[in-house]
């Protein structure tokens, strides 16, 4: 798993509060960049998306994670 790559794809989920939108933008399926996800949740052993068929937020962790990404990232 590239860690950039993955910690990017989170970031545009969350900024576009959509798997679909953000997969859009990344020029893959919406059921990849779940998959993408749901490694990096089990790599690091905690939920960062709590996920409904209608809805998305994030969790404390997910809040955190994303944070940390946006400053890396820039």
């Amino acid at each position: 798993m590239d860690v950039l790559l993955t910690m990017r794809a989170f970031r545009r989920v969350v900024e576009r509060n959509s798997f679909y939108k953000a997969a859009e933008d990344l020029a893959i399926t919406p059921a990849a960049l779940s998959k993408q996800i749901k490694q990096l949740e089990s790599r690091l052993g905690t939920l960062l998306l709590v996920r409904t068929t209608r809805s998305m937020s994030l969790t404390e962790a997910g809040q955190i994670y994303y944070q940390e990404a946006c400053r890396l990232l820039g």
